[in-house]
């Protein structure tokens, strides 16, 4: 009776353990890609599970929740997002499951025609403000000295890049992109995009209207753009065409929509901003 006994209670025992180390591994904080990921993973302490929905080289604009990112985001605790506008999949889950308490988004206004706000270190700097905010109300615990060294790292980066695009004279700070996005970005730091080869930003996959191309390809020749971007990943076939018609080199291929892959340039945002702007840069200066 006694071994009996005993047996049940190291079975209890087990099943137990490995129920709490099944959820230690469950992520306490899911972000809705690589970018607001890092930071998270940057501001709270070792102990705190994060994920990423969208992974290193995955598509933000027009991204459909699938079953397993559903399962992952009803166990989360804290979900992080940009903002509404840019993922709505995101808030229509949180409203039809009733989550949206737990739903922090990092940019809760109206979004400017540059969308892509973390290419802008003042918008990052309070992005992460609210993050840490949004962490502390949900219970899961930061790091004031960890938050501190992120937003110097957000000043020597804004630094960094000014000092890339620091050699361009006026004339040649003007770029097209593949799509909306890069606006905010170019403002920032003293750039113009000079137009984008598809109008909307969810819209990846269709060709532009032959208004639209005949527009932008007689701009390009009016106020004598030399670049255009393309996003890596993506297909570029538009973005080739249209180089090859304005007579100018092919597209220059840029990823500031996600982190790399861990271990290679660009798995962080430091690097990632360092790294297209030094792109950007080189592209810019070519004759």
């Amino acid at each position: 009776m006694v071994s009996l006994l005993n047996r049940f209670l190291l079975l209890f025992l087990s099943l137990n353990l490995n129920l709490a180390g099944w959820a230690q591994s469950e992520p306490q904080v899911v972000s809705s890609f690589t970018i607001p990921n890092e930071w998270v993973g940057q501001v709270t302490s070792r102990k705190t599970a994060h994920s990423a929905l969208i992974p290193s080289g995955g598509e933000l604009h027009g991204y459909a929740l699938n079953a397993t990112d559903s399962r992952t985001l009803a166990r989360a605790k804290l979900i992080v997002g940009i903002n509404p506008e840019l993922e709505p999949w995101l808030a229509d889950w949180a409203q039809a499951n009733r989550r949206e308490k737990d739903l922090l988004w990092l940019y809760p206004d109206p979004l400017p025609s540059g969308s892509h706000l973390w290419t802008v270190p003042a918008e990052v700097k309070r992005m992460i403000t609210r993050l840490k905010k949004g962490l502390d109300s949900a219970g899961i615990e930061t790091s004031e000295s960890a938050v501190g060294q992120l937003l110097k790292d957000v000043d020597a980066v804004e630094k960094d890049v000014r000092d890339t695009f620091a050699p361009l004279p006026p004339h040649a700070r003007q770029f097209v992109t593949q799509h909306p996005g890069l606006e905010s970005f170019a403002e920032a730091f003293g750039l113009k995009v000079a137009g984008s080869i598809l109008q909307c930003s969810s819209a990846e996959s269709a060709d532009p209207s032959a208004k639209h191309y005949a527009n932008l390809l007689k701009s390009i020749r009016t106020q004598k753009v030399r670049v255009i971007l393309s996003d890596e990943g993506q297909n570029p076939a538009a973005a080739q065409q249209l180089a090859k018609d304005a007579g100018l080199k092919a597209p220059t291929a840029v990823s500031f929509e996600y982190l790399q892959k861990p271990g290679t340039p660009g798995d962080t945002w430091a690097s990632m901003m360092r790294l297209n702007a030094r792109k950007l840069a080189d592209a810019l200066q070519q004759p």
